[in-house]
């Protein structure tokens, strides 16, 4: 996410901008709950799965091609398996690499129908429009509709968590995050993830491009992939999809 948007949530999201009234602590408790991914302020989040022997790796914003099949092409020779947040109008323009993603044991979930970053400001309406289109996009490919929700770079509001409670969904946060959307080499993707991830942990990389970035490219997280699952079999540790982490069904 870049600085501006961070700025711009903080100076003009109501719920944030409350927070000011309360001195620099309230302030601090706002920014907080709204812009970090893990926190429960807001609403519950679940950031890591309930195994000790897998992680889950999780991509976003997807589907893109040249990046997701290269991701399944790799996933697929190390007998691997993720979880993928699709973005609505991605799923219409894609839907062969949808399908090709639950064919071979993969769990998708929602990711909103077009990732707007000015949509923290918005209200309860806007957010079931973005839930409700997108799961029924991908129930019409797929035939199931997702109960696993990822918001937006990890931004949660009162509006947006009302409307993830009305849509039957949950929030999938991470613990480990590869910052692969910043122009940093696979080397660098790769030190990120491995130094940090232990068992348990749900991982964010990208396989797509959002809206706003349809100009960069996420060929740096393709090249980090093998070496990251490489380096799991090396300590033993699986990568498993949400659907077999979790506890709740990852599907309505």
């Amino acid at each position: 996410m870049s600085a501006n948007v961070v700025s711009e949530v903080i100076m003009r999201h109501p719920f944030v901008a409350g927070g000011m009234g309360l001195g620099a602590a309230g302030a601090a408790a706002m920014w907080y709950s709204v812009l970090y991914s893990g926190s429960h302020i807001v609403a519950p989040v679940i950031k890591t799965i309930e195994r000790n022997d897998a992680v889950a790796l999780t991509f976003d914003d997807g589907p893109t091609p040249g990046y997701t099949d290269r991701v399944l092409d790799t996933l697929q020779r190390h007998n691997s398996r993720a979880s993928f947040f699709l973005i609505g109008t991605h799923v219409r323009q894609h839907p062969e690499l949808v399908r090709r993603i639950m064919a071979e044991g993969h769990t998708i979930g929602n990711h909103t129908w077009d990732h707007d970053h000015h949509g923290v400001w918005h209200g309860e309406a806007y957010w079931l429009e973005q839930l409700q289109r997108t799961s029924a996009a991908l129930k019409d490919v797929t035939g199931r509709a997702p109960a696993l929700f990822r918001a937006p770079m990890g931004f949660k509001t009162p509006p947006q968590a009302r409307a993830v409670r009305k849509g039957l969904m949950r929030y999938i946060a991470w613990r480990v995050r590869a910052w692969d959307t910043l122009n940093i080499s696979p080397r660098t993707i790769c030190r990120i993830v491995t130094s940090q991830i232990r068992p348990g942990d749900i991982v964010t990389m990208h396989d797509g491009l959002e809206p706003a970035r349809k100009t960069c490219s996420q060929e740096s997280t393709v090249q980090a992939l093998p070496e990251i699952l490489k380096i799991l079999k090396d300590r033993n540790l699986s990568s498993i999809n949400l659907e077999h982490g979790l506890p709740c069904g990852a599907y309505q």
